[in-house]
């Protein structure tokens, strides 16, 4: 997910991230995981980082996960 520079500040990032885990816990997932390079951001949403992961291309990133999607209101 990326949210281009113009509309940053608008909290399209956050609508977006709550949609995705609402989605998710309605299809009974229980457990949400992202890969991501930002630090500090996932966290406000009850994510936790639990390790690097590192890609088929070389890079890696860090992982996050958050499995208590019942603990943290969509609003």
């Amino acid at each position: 997910m990326d949210i281009e520079n113009s509309y940053r500040g608008r909290s399209l990032g956050k609508g977006l991230l709550l949609r995705a885990k609402a989605d998710a816990e309605k299809a009974r997932f229980n457990i949400v995981f992202l890969c991501t390079d930002h630090i500090g951001y996932y966290e406000k949403y009850g994510f936790t980082y639990i390790g690097d992961g590192y890609h088929p291309w070389g890079s890696s990133s860090r992982i996050y996960e958050s499995n208590n999607l019942n603990n943290h209101p969509l609003g």
